[in-house]
C-alpha cells in the first residue's frame, strides 16, 4: 500500500516544515557537538600556551638562580641563620633552649615540648619541636613577631591557636597554641663544628 501524503495547505506546511526540521536534527546532531569540541580544543590550547610562557619565564630565571645558589654556598655555610652542633640531639637542644627563651620574653607560658626526628634536607639536617603553650594574643603576636628576627633562623608550621580549654589556671582572654617549630642545621658534622 502506497504511502499517501497530504496535500493542499497540510501537504505545504508538512513540506515546509520537513527542511527546517531536518537543518535542526543536523545542527543538533552534527554541528553543534563539532562546535563544543573545536572550543574544548582551543581552550585546552589556549592553556598550554599560558603554561609554556610560565614555563619559558622561568627557565630565563634558571641561571641567574644557579649563580646565587654558587654564590649563596661558597660564600658562607649559614652562619647564624643555621643551629649549631654535632648531631640532632645538640641542635634540637639549643632549639629548645632558644624557644623557652623567647616564650619566656615575650609571657608566653610552655606546657609541652617534644623533639621530633631529625629529617635531611639536602645539605641540611631539619630539627623540629612540637610545643604547646598557653598566654595572651599579645604575648602570642610578640612571640610570632619575635621569631622573624630570630638566630638562627626558625618557622612555625602547624600552627593552631584556641581560646584557653583549662579557663581555672588561665586569666580570661588567653589561648592554648600549639604548632611545630623548626630550624635547620648543616648535615656535614664537620661544617657544624666550624
Amino acid at each position: 500500500m502506497p504511502l499517501a501524503l497530504p496535500t493542499g495547505r497540510a501537504g505545504q506546511a508538512l513540506a515546509a516544515t520537513l527542511p527546517v526540521l531536518l537543518a535542526t536534527a543536523i545542527l543538533a546532531g552534527g554541528v553543534m557537538p563539532l562546535a563544543g569540541w573545536w572550543q574544548d580544543r582551543a581552550d585546552e590550547l589556549a592553556r598550554q600556551a599560558t603554561v609554556l610562557h610560565h614555563m619559558e619565564a622561568l627557565v630565563e630565571t634558571l641561571p641567574a638562580l644557579r649563580q646565587a645558589a654558587v654564590q649563596a654556598a661558597a660564600g658562607s655555610t649559614g652562619g647564624a641563620s643555621l643551629l649549631q652542633g654535632a648531631t640532632d640531639s645538640v641542635a634540637g637542644a639549643l632549639l629548645q633552649e632558644r624557644l623557652q627563651a623567647g616564650l619566656a620574653q615575650s609571657g608566653l607560658m610552655l606546657n609541652s615540648v617534644e623533639t621530633l626526628p631529625g629529617e635531611d634536607a639536602g645539605r641540611y639536617r631539619r630539627i623540629r619541636l612540637r610545643l604547646a603553650a598557653t598566654g595572651s594574643w599579645p604575648a602570642l603576636v610578640a612571640w610570632l613577631r619575635d621569631l622573624q628576627g630570630a638566630a638562627p633562623v626558625m618557622f612555625v608550621e602547624e600552627l593552631q591557636i584556641q581560646p584557653a580549654l583549662h579557663k581555672i589556671s588561665t586569666a580570661p582572654g588567653s589561648f592554648d597554641v600549639s604548632c611545630v617549630l623548626l630550624a635547620f642545621r648543616p648535615a656535614d658534622t664537620t661544617v657544624a663544628a666550624r
